[in-house]
């Protein structure tokens, strides 16, 4: 059983509902709030109402908020790269110092192995007690 439709004026209700509240709570409007408002499924809501959001939702919209100057953008920018490249750099070195730590305790491990005598241990089973 399908449920109806709600009529044009009921959507442009939901719509002024919506940028209402995005207008009080500072966020963006969207059609999403309006689909969730209304209770109908994103791909139905665009296949009748679609003419609504174009002249009645679309031009309401708030354009969206200027991004800040190129300048004080490319300022932070540059702060940024030199800070990652030094951190870069820093990496690197350390990366370089663990790899001969593990290059020499390998080496190491390696000599220890072959003159290392293997001698077996009691396992106190069946020796006799030293006194």
């Amino acid at each position: 059983m399908k449920r109806p439709l709600p009529d044009a004026d009921t959507v442009k209700a939901a719509i002024d509902t919506v940028l209402k509240q995005a207008l009080a709570t500072g966020r963006r409007p969207t059609v999403t709030a309006v689909e969730r408002h209304l209770g109908i499924p994103h791909a139905t809501f665009h296949r009748h109402y679609r003419d609504l959001v174009e002249e009645h939702f679309l031009p309401r919209v708030p354009a969206p908020a200027q991004p800040a100057p190129a300048e004080t953008i490319s300022g932070r920018t540059e702060e940024n790269l030199s800070r990652l490249r030094r951190e870069d750099t820093d990496l690197r070195h350390t990366l370089a110092l663990y790899e001969e730590a593990i290059r020499q305790l390998t080496l190491e491990n390696d000599a220890l192995r072959q003159h290392a005598a293997i001698v077996p241990l009691p396992t106190g089973r069946g020796t006799p007690a030293r006194a």
